[in-house]
């Protein structure tokens, strides 16, 4: 089948489901914090390709969406379906084996996509009737299409060219439940011009960033205001890798943003030379974006070149970039890895003293993984290193025991996420942060509504309560020593809203901290979307 199927749309009308495993909690799953908030929301993240998905299928077709995170599967309500597609990234993988195992026998035909069958095709065989390897804008059409027609298909698809972005439709937000989540998310590019060994996005997407044009991601982010989300994260594999085009698009976010009664609030990941374009970091800022992810991996030069983040180590020090995207007015979160080659045991001291210096609040920190097809796993694989069996440690490390690496990224999490070291970094980045955010502010002085301080008193006492249901209570005067360094802060003093939701932050990873060793993996990076 060819990939000119698509243009062929005659047949009949298909019943299709998307499916959109569980996660596991991680740093940026909120999950221990979500039901303190109160009301509908279930989840922190939309993943973006389940509306991508949608949209990319015929409109006449009847189809449905079922997130895992939000809403349990009723597989008796599946039978009479078409096609059931289920699409996964690595953390959801033993999520996405339960899944195929119970829609076996329902009559449709079960297809899956995603970056885990992508980098792990044999982990797939005989659990499904399809496979879709890497991008899938022109597969995942025609092959609904075929079905349509009652034509053969194949058990394995793979597109002929990378996808053309200029031509993506627009995703179905119509189709999710955005009343059930906290953040949206859209892309504009894909691909990355760097080549760290550890990352399988060049693989994927390529090194020559792909994007859609301003117009498109307008009309994407007027969809997400009309379903009534308040924030939304741009999920780039790195939002400047083409700066040009970066810059046009976040002019026009500046101008459409002037059009909304409030502002959408904005957040990406982008490379750390982002510190080195003051005029990106002020269009960031007149758009709205007001956070940014960097990987910054390791304050050890000899595993950056190591593992060819050369991006890097030009410039001044990682510290003096982390303050240059803090003073534009950003809030910065930041990835970091431990278990390269070069690492010693001493590492872990290193990342720690970096973290504080760098007055980073939110850190993620995960051991090294090598995911299949990319360059690590390859040399990992020829110099017979790996080790599948354990999930929380999959390499044998060169300077460490596995053991070593494990206790040290364990203890490393449990002193970074000390509340008391927690909320010193927090309150020295506000205090330092040279240009105002007067977005932030603007409630200053201001008398809080009566609603809005009764629910913060609501959300106070659930917290309470989930600290003395965990036995957990030295957080109960942690907070109350934040509480009053905050207010020490005087004008740069977070709002009551910022604060509690600061706190919230803390206890959903403190709680992670405490879990079993597989628990505390923190992904180097935010959920990605995926075309498949």
């Amino acid at each position: 089948m060819s990939d000119s199927a698509v243009g062929n749309k005659a047949g009949r009308i298909l019943r299709i489901c998307i499916i959109n495993p569980k996660f596991n909690p991680s740093i940026w799953s909120n999950d221990y914090a979500i039901d303190l908030y109160g009301g509908p929301v279930r989840c922190n993240n939309l993943t973006g390709c389940l509306a991508t998905l949608a949209g990319l299928a015929d409109p006449r077709h009847q189809i449905r969406i079922i997130d895992e995170n939000v809403e349990e599967i009723a597989y008796d309500e599946l039978r009479g379906y078409d096609v059931i597609g289920v699409t996964g990234m690595i953390v959801q993988r033993w999520h996405m084996y339960r899944i195929l195992e119970a829609v076996r026998g329902l009559g449709a035909q079960i297809v899956v996509g995603g970056p885990l069958v992508t980098c792990d095709e044999p982990a797939f065989e005989n659990r499904c009737d399809a496979v879709f390897i890497g991008e899938a804008e022109t597969t995942w059409p025609a092959y609904l299409e075929d079905i349509a027609a009652g034509r053969p298909t194949l058990k394995r698809y793979v597109q002929t060219a990378r996808s053309d972005m200029t031509k993506i439709p627009k995703p179905r937000l119509d189709l999710i439940k955005s009343e059930r989540y906290r953040v949206a998310s859209i892309q504009f590019s894909r691909g990355c011009p760097f080549q760290c060994e550890f990352c399988d996005i060049i693989v994927t997407f390529g090194r020559v960033p792909r994007m859609k044009t301003a117009a498109q991601v307008i009309a994407e982010l007027q969809d997400v205001v009309d379903a009534g989300f308040r924030n939304c994260f741009l999920v780039d594999d790195n939002f400047i890798g083409n700066k040009r085009e970066a810059r046009k698009l976040l002019e026009a976010i500046a101008e459409w943003q002037k059009t909304l009664p409030r502002p959408l609030l904005l957040a990406t990941e982008a490379s750390i030379n982002l510190a080195d374009a003051p005029d990106l970091l002020d269009l960031m800022r007149a758009a709205s974006l007001n956070r940014v992810f960097v990987g910054i991996e390791t304050p050890n030069l000899a595993s950056l070149k190591e593992t060819r983040k050369t991006q890097n180590l030009k410039g001044d020090s990682l510290v003096a970039k982390v303050r240059r995207i803090r003073d534009a007015g950003l809030t910065l979160t930041s990835g970091f890895i431990v278990g390269f080659d070069e690492d010693t045991p001493e590492i872990f001291e290193a990342q720690y003293q970096f973290i504080h210096d760098s007055a980073i609040a939110l850190p993620s920190i995960g051991i090294l993984a090598p995911l299949p097809t990319t360059p690590l796993y390859d040399r990992l694989a020829a110099e017979g290193r790996l080790y599948p069996e354990d999930p929380a440690c999959a390499f044998e490390p060169k300077q460490m025991t596995r053991e070593q690496l494990k206790a040290g990224h364990r203890a490393l999490i449990e002193r970074v996420f000390d509340p008391d070291a927690f909320f010193e970094r927090a309150f020295r980045a506000q205090r330092e942060q040279r240009r105002a955010d007067t977005s932030r502010y603007q409630s200053r002085g201001t008398v809080v509504g009566a609603r809005a301080a009764i629910g913060q008193a609501r959300i106070w006492a659930r917290l309470m309560r989930a600290i003395a249901g965990k036995g957990y209570w030295s957080l109960i005067p942690a907070y109350r020593r934040a509480q009053h360094a905050n207010r020490a802060l005087g004008d740069r003093a977070l709002p009551p809203a910022e604060f509690l939701a600061l706190c919230l932050a803390h206890w959903h990873i403190y709680c992670m901290s405490r879990g079993p060793q597989d628990s505390i993996y923190l992904e180097p990076g935010p959920p990605a979307q995926h075309a498949a």
